[in-house]
């Protein structure tokens, strides 16, 4: 087997991870203002790239799992 594609499935888990870390702490850490909305809470950059960034963390986790198959094209 190819060292590469041996490697494949501890990168998903681990970017998967860093990516759901990531997008977990956008949300937490980020400054608010005092005079801040529910609209102004929900609709900034942060909570909007976090909303991206962990569905495709967990999605990458499931991957490298093997509870979702990775796709096998040209066989």
């Amino acid at each position: 087997m190819n060292p590469a594609l041996a490697f494949m499935p501890k990168f998903f888990v681990i970017s998967g991870t860093i990516l759901v870390i990531s997008g977990v702490a956008q949300v937490l850490v980020r400054q608010h203002k005092p005079s801040e909305t529910a609209r102004d809470r929900w609709l900034n950059a942060a909570v909007i790239r976090a909303s991206v960034f962990v569905p495709v963390g967990i999605l990458g986790v499931l991957l490298g799992l093997g509870v979702i198959p990775l796709p096998h094209w040209g066989r």
